[in-house]
C-alpha cells in the first residue's frame, strides 16, 4: 500500500475508534430464521447481552466468554424448543469499528493487521456480509479488494497465501450492520464443532 493511502487507512481507524468505543459493545451476531428474530433475542438472552441489530433477522450481543457461550448455545439447542427454531448462524467476531463506506477497503485491511498470523500458512478467504449501505457498499468488489490487501501483506511477512473457497483453513469474516463492522478469525475446527457457526 503506498504511505499516504497507509496514513489514510491509519487515520480513519483512529476516527473510527472513539465512536466504537462509545456504542454499545459486541461480538457476537447472530441471524434467526425467517420472521423469528425476537424468539432468538429470548433465547440468546439468557446467554449474553443482546439487542436488534436494526436489520431484519439480526442481533447482536456481548458475552464475556466465546468459547463457553458457544458450548452453551449448543446445550441449548439439544435441550430446549425454543432456539432450534428460530436460529439460523452465530458468528463471533473480535473486533468492532466503524467505518466510512468511501474508505471501507482501508480502515478493514487495517484493522486485520492483528489477525493476519493466524491466516499465515493455512488456506483461507475473506467473506463479508453487508448490512445496509445498499448502492454504497459493493460485497464482491470490497471482498476483492480486501483479499488482495490480505494475499500482499501475508507475501510481505515471508509467507506464501492460499485461497480455497471450498473448505478453508480459516476465513476472514467481516459483518456489517450499518457503518459499524465486526471482524474475525473463524477456523475450520471452529465451523466443525460448532455447525451453527456458518459463513455465507
Amino acid at each position: 500500500m503506498p504511505a499516504k493511502a497507509h496514513a489514510r487507512s491509519r487515520n480513519a481507524v483512529r476516527r473510527a475508534s472513539p465512536a466504537a468505543e462509545a456504542m454499545p459493545p459486541w461480538n457476537v451476531l447472530a441471524t434467526s430464521l425467517e420472521g423469528r428474530r425476537d424468539a432468538l433475542l429470548i433465547a440468546l438472552r439468557k446467554l449474553g447481552k443482546f439487542r436488534r441489530g436494526g436489520y431484519r433477522n439480526v442481533i447482536v450481543g456481548q458475552v464475556e466468554d466465546v468459547p463457553a457461550f458457544l458450548l452453551d448455545v449448543r446445550a441449548a439447542l439439544a435441550a430446549e424448543p425454543l432456539l432450534p427454531t428460530a436460529l439460523a448462524k452465530i458468528v463471533p467476531v473480535e473486533m468492532i469499528l466503524r467505518f466510512d463506506p468511501m474508505t471501507a477497503a482501508d480502515t478493514f485491511a487495517t484493522a486485520a493487521e492483528p489477525l493476519l498470523d493466524r491466516l499465515a500458512g493455512r488456506s483461507f478467504f475473506v467473506r463479508l456480509e453487508r448490512r445496509g449501505l445498499k448502492g454504497r457498499l459493493h460485497t464482491p468488489t470490497l471482498e476483492r479488494d480486501l483479499g488482495d490487501r490480505v494475499w500482499k501483506a501475508l507475501e510481505a511477512r515471508g509467507h506464501a497465501p492460499r485461497v480455497e473457497f471450498r473448505d478453508p483453513d480459516a476465513v476472514l469474516v467481516v459483518e456489517t450492520v450499518g457503518e459499524e463492522a465486526g471482524l474475525g478469525v473463524v477456523t475450520r475446527a471452529l465451523r466443525t464443532e460448532y455447525p451453527f457457526v456458518k459463513i455465507r
